[in-house]
């Protein structure tokens, strides 16, 4: 549908009826229009009769200024030379600006108008012997019928009656028109990036191949884009989809302002177009059965935005069932539970990625999606503060509009600071529709002291201690999107920076002076009374006094987080007690965490009672006191972590509900009380770096985690280590444990290791065997054996192991082989034998079905794979580099995307690379001549590759066979037409950071890059007419030629480009790594970089100019370790010595042949290019071919250029 839909261009009409006014004047074209206008299609009929000859000078302007063209073919059409000049006139705008036409055969077969017979042949009998001197006129009128005949239209005698032809004719015509279609809502609205995939997904909850009434819900929090949303949806169905609608904008305000009656008549007169008694009356109701009768003929759409409570939604729309079938109800809200009961569907509104945050904020900043490159750092900060909210992206970008870099500078700090008021006034409305104070101080407690992703659990212990009245709170915030589900774990709540923000300009609001409000989040105020502090030292540029007593009318401090934001190790405590600490009297303290608490212990007066949380990491406490004695019903956690003169812990007996506690780093630390055996629930328990720990008494059965001490010197650990129940243990001690325990299956036995151990991390340690009992530890997931430089065997029965997903033997360097693999192992997905001793691996490796990455670097004695390595189907990512005594790699899986082979100096063959192979790295494999096959890639890729953004082929420094080169020169063309194609069919941010380089040893440019220059790093390209606004260009392919003997091997490519307004833009850049080993060949760089290229930046920034050439000039950079930055290349600079440039406007027929050559499908709608003439070719033929016919077909203008510099 959007490639039918005309190009957005401001037009005078939309519709320009031809026809035949003794047929079908008074009759059905009247009725056509009628209409037309009645669904305000602004359309041209000319009323008068014809007289003369030729059409008029307006008639023929009408033509010109209209989007579409409806032709009536009627009986007598071709009797007029009227019509037929229309039709010729018609058909050149067709032909020059894209305009759609529309045949309608109205009781005439269309093959009588192609073939001219019937009526049409004795029209043209009267033609030519009336214009026997200007035949010329009559084949120009002949040509253009039998062209209107074979375009596709609608014929009368396949739609009857009359008015559901007119009814088809009038709904084609709205999804025809850009103001009413879907077709590239960017550019029609020149606001709207990101938008189409929400559309879509409302389409779908829409349903409209349903009969029944639905009501549709549009979710999210203030500015994040809804209204917008719901408009752009209105725009495309309200009128290709209904008889009635309407649009209701505010429901919320005016509903306070006005009441409901003013919105009721307001709904009833849209919807039935009716000013008389029916909407006067005093309290219209749409449910009553005089008004509902009405609206049962009518299928309707209603869209009501911002709504805030059910009472509202119900006074406008009680009885909506009863509408008439296919009816639809649009309610766009920040409230939930506002559609909770009647939505059939909810969608929830998310925030901007990063790259339509940036596009969107450039176009209100610079007039512009382009990014000046001056601007890059501020924007990205502008764009992350924003958080993906498009109000605050278009707020700031208009603010900052036309300002220096000074100004965005000092600017962005204030926001830091101050929030924006425009922004602040529509995100505060949430807040204002809370009722309850309760939950307004829920709220303000999350937006100042839960500044990172939460559990709700562990909000509502910290909130109100376990207390119920937390649980409802968190839901209304939820269902009013105050707070959220983080998107990246959905286990975890969170809360959007700029409403965080407003919830602490709300509480700098409460007083002007701090000690009098209730909550303390800014590290430059300071106070007397609040309920919670959150205090970053990291912020502090000075070191604090104070007083003993700060805190000794604090009775209702529940919230208390001293903390260092950036990394703890670097900060010590800036605030300094020298008369000590009077008291700390709150009893309501839930949270207590103070980094580098600067005390021995503890205040005397110091209460546990409701505390759930204690954190002193880096303290200088000795000792708790005996504050633990008491009784501690709520406490979860204790992290003393690093706290160096802490030398043992009190009874913890008194703390049943204790879940975790971190002794990490407490080197004075010697002892454990037995009371910790009571913890029953206990599940993390932390004592690395606690190297003068030397007794475990009893533990608890229950810890899940155990980290034991590194480079600690623990005397009785395992007398009663392996009686734990804990799930994970990690014990990294050198020397530690030289005898690997055996395990038991008999249940009468004790097992040295608990059966439900799920991690088991014994790396760096001094053992020599794994011993074959590891089998009965069934649901072990993780084993890790890294650096265990003394192993030397590896039990075959490890394949019983069958919950074993990750296996590591990084560095066991006297590991020489791999054990054999018995049975199939369908879990492990990761196999890690980098810096491994292993010579070769077995045959029976095979066996690892559900393998997905292996990881073989630097094994120096690997020679050989074994040949079955391709029956590893599960296998998609393969890292072989510097393995310097492996030969010949053999066939690899089919499913393999990610292969890197870096500086395998003695690989000579590739048996077959996988055709779906993304990510190939064999630079520096200096023997390498020949890959023996190369399946061609296919158009549509089917997978997508887990590598993060980048489709690359490296082979530079490859000793390559001529065969070989031609090979990889074709695969690595292919590569590019075949991103280009992902990117017109696929999602439009799927492929966005996308960058496709390719690197190989060669010295020429293939044929298919049409423009070429020698000698010079600069080149130019001749653009055809209306490039700028031709959809069919996909974008641009680029290709160089390098002497790799004089270029550095570490090199960014860019290219800038510059248009009238002087200012030099960046395309886009590509990291090249053209390996360490110096070479005399030639290299070929070829990259389609999607992100900027196919994003149409240059092509939106050159919409007005009009320009007839581009010249593109590529700028090699290098890293400067001396200066520690990328230094630019001049082009006279020897570093820099490229020899050839190519580039190529690429469009959809190429990729149409392209894939036609493969035999594949290419559903690309374009009416100008018919896939059908396209015939089938190898590829190393069409390749070859001299595409200059394609560019010289297009007329070219000599008015302007841009440069690109």
């Amino acid at each position: 549908m959007a490639s039918s839909a005309v190009p957005h261009e401001e037009k005078m009409y939309d519709v320009f009826l031809s026809f035949r006014g003794e047929d079908t004047r008074n009759q059905f074209a009247n009725y056509l229009y009628d209409a037309l206008h009645e669904k305000q299609i602004l359309t041209f009929m000319d009323h008068r009769l014809e007289r003369g000859d030729e059409i008029s000078p307006t008639l023929r302007k009408a033509i010109d200024e209209s989007l579409i063209s409806v032709v009536i073919f009627s009986e007598n059409y071709a009797t007029s030379t009227w019509c037929l000049d229309e039709l010729v006139q018609i058909l050149e705008c067709k032909k020059r600006n894209g305009q759609i036409v529309m045949p309608i055969f109205y009781g005439i077969d269309p093959t009588s108008i192609r073939k001219q017979n019937g009526s049409y042949e004795v029209a043209f009998d009267q033609l030519e012997e009336r214009f026997k001197n200007r035949m010329d006129k009559v084949l120009q009128w002949r040509a253009a019928l039998t062209e209107a005949a074979n375009l596709c239209g609608l014929d009368s005698k396949d739609i009857r009656p009359e008015n559901k032809l007119i009814q088809k004719i009038v709904k084609d015509i709205l999804l025809k028109l850009p103001k009413y279609s879907s077709w590239n809502m960017d550019q029609c609205k020149g606001r709207l990036f990101g938008i189409q995939e929400h559309i879509k997904q409302i389409e779908e909850l829409l349903c409209f191949g349903s009969t029944d009434v639905r009501i549709v819900g549009i979710w999210g929090m203030g500015g994040i884009g809804k209204t917008t949303l719901a408009s752009a949806v209105f725009q495309r169905f309200s009128y290709s989809h209904f008889e009635g609608r309407t649009y209701l904008w505010n429901v919320r305000q005016e509903y306070e302002c006005f009441g409901p009656n003013y919105l009721r008549k307001k709904l009833l007169t849209d919807l039935l177009k009716d000013e008389g008694n029916m909407v006067n009356m005093d309290t219209p109701f749409v449910a009553s059965p005089f008004i509902l009768d009405r609206l049962r003929r009518k299928k309707v759409l209603i869209v009501l935005d911002d709504v805030d409570s059910s009472i509202q939604l119900d006074a406008l729309v009680e009885g909506y069932h009863q509408l008439a079938p296919g009816s639809r109800i649009i309610v766009t809200t920040r409230n939930k539970q506002v559609l909770a009961k009647v939505a059939n569907g909810i969608h929830k509104v998310e925030g901007l990625n990063y790259i339509e945050s940036l596009k969107l904020f450039h176009v209100h900043a610079f007039g512009k999606n382009s990014l000046a490159v001056d601007y890059q750092t501020l924007s990205t900060r502008v764009a992350s503060y924003a958080d993906g909210n498009p109000l605050a992206l278009r707020v700031l970008g208009s603010f900052l509009h036309s300002r220096s870099k000074e100004e965005w500078e000092s600017a962005l700090e204030k926001l830091k600071r101050v929030p924006n008021k425009d922004i602040l006034k529509v995100l505060r409305i949430s807040y204002e529709g809370l009722d309850d104070k309760a939950i307004c101080d829920i709220f303000l407690d999350i937006a100042c002291f839960f500044d990172y992703p939460f559990t709700r659990e562990y909000a509502e212990s910290i909130i109100d201690g376990g207390d119920s009245s937390a649980k409802i709170g968190i839901s209304v915030l939820i269902d009013k999107c105050l707070i959220e589900i983080c998107r990246n774990d959905e286990t975890k709540l969170c809360m959007h920076d700029l409403i965080r923000q407003m919830g602490w300009s709300i509480i700098s609001n409460e007083h002007k002076e701090p000690g009098n409000r209730s909550r303390l989040c800014d590290a430059n105020d300071g106070t007397s009374m609040i309920e919670g502090i959150v205090l970053d030292m990291s912020e502090i540029k000075r070191d604090v006094m104070v007083k003993p007593t700060a805190f000794s009318k604090m009775c209702n401090l529940r919230f208390l987080k001293i903390h260092c934001r950036d990394h703890i190790g670097r900060n010590k405590s800036k605030l300094y007690f020298p008369q000590g600490l009077d008291s700390f009297v709150s009893k309501e303290l839930r949270y207590f965490q103070w980094d580098f608490y600067p005390f021995k212990s503890l205040p005397s007066d110091f209460t546990f009672e409701n505390l759930v949380e204690l954190i002193l990491r880096h303290s200088h406490v000795k000792q708790l006191g005996n504050h633990l004695v008491q009784f501690l019903p709520k406490l979860r956690k204790m992290d003393l972590s690093n706290s160096k003169l802490l030398s043992q812990i009190p009874d913890l007996s008194q703390a049943p509900n204790l879940e975790s506690l971190n002794l990490e780093g407490c080197t004075n630390l010697f002892r454990i009380l037995s009371s910790i055996q009571d913890l029953h629930k206990l599940t993390h328990l932390t004592l690395n770096g606690c190297t003068n720990l030397r007794d475990l008494e009893d533990m608890s059965r229950s810890e899940r985690y155990l980290d034991l001490v590194k480079r600690g010197e623990i005397k009785n650990v395992l007398s009663n280590i392996y009686q734990l129940n804990f799930t994970s243990l990690s014990t990294s001690i050198a020397s530690f444990i030289t005898n690997f325990p055996h395990f038991s299956s008999q249940t009468n036995i004790a097992p040295k290791f608990p059966m439900n151990l799920t991690v088991l991390d014994l790396g760096g340690n001094a053992i020599e065997a794994v011993p074959s009992s590891i089998q009965f530890l069934p649901s072990l997931a993780r084993l890790d054996l890294s650096l265990c430089t003394n192993l030397k065997r590896l039990p075959t029965s490890i394949c019983k192991l069958k919950s074993l997903e990750w296996l590591s033997l990084y560095g066991c360097s006297n590991l020489e082989e791999f054990p054999e693999i018995l049975d199939p192992m369908n879990r492990l997905d990761s196999l890690e034998l980098s810096r491994a001793g292993i010579k070769m691996l077995p045959e029976s490796i095979e066996n690892l079905i559900g393998l997905k990455l292996l990881r073989i670097k630097g094994c120096n004695d690997l020679e050989f794979l074994p040949n079955n390595l391709c029956n590893l189907s599960s296998l998609d990512s393969m890292f072989m580099d510097n393995c310097p005594k492996l030969q010949t790699l053999p066939p690899c899986p089919l499913g393999l995307q990610v292969l890197s082979l870096t500086n395998c100096e003695s690989l000579k063959s590739i048996a077959e690379l996988p055709s779906c192979i993304d990510y190939l790295d064999a630079r520096d494999c200096t023997s390498l001549e020949t890959i023996s096959s190369w399946t061609s890639p296919p158009m549509y890729k089917t997978s997508k590759s887990d590598w993060p953004g980048r489709d690359t082929l490296n082979l530079s420094n490859c000793s390559m066979s001529h065969e070989t080169s031609l090979m990889i020169n074709n695969g690595a063309t292919l590569r590019i037409f075949r991103a280009m194609l992902q990117k017109q069919t696929g999602s439009e941010n799927e492929l966005d950071d996308q960058i496709l380089h390719s690197c190989y040893p060669g010295n020429e440019i293939p044929n298919l890059f049409t423009y070429q220059s020698r000698g010079n790093s600069s080149i130019n390209m001749k653009l055809p007419l209306y490039w700028n606004s031709n959809d069919d260009i996909l974008g641009v392919a680029f290709c160089v030629i390098i002497d790799r003997s004089k270029i550095e091997p570490y090199t960014f490519v860019d290219i800038h480009y510059q248009i009238d307004d002087g200012q030099a833009h960046k395309l886009f850049d590509c990291y090249v790594n053209l390996g360490e080993i110096d070479t005399n060949s030639d290299h070929v760089l070829m990259w389609y970089n999607l992100k900027y290229v196919n994003g149409r930046n240059w092509i939106s920034s050159c919409k007005d100019v009009d320009v007839a050439e581009v010249c593109f000039h590529v700028c090699p950079s290098f890293y400067d370790r001396r200066l520690r930055r990328y230094v630019d290349l001049g082009s006279d600079d020897e570093r820099c010595k490229i020899k050839k440039c190519g580039t190529r406007l690429v469009y959809k027929k190429d990729l149409e042949q392209l894939a036609h050559s493969h035999g594949e499908d290419c559903d690309v709608d374009d009416e100008s290019h018919p896939t059908s003439l396209l015939s089938k070719r190898r590829f190393d033929d069409w390749k070859q071919e001299d595409d200059d016919d394609d560019d010289q077909s297009q007329p070219m203008i000599d008015s302007k250029k841009i440069k690109l510099v």
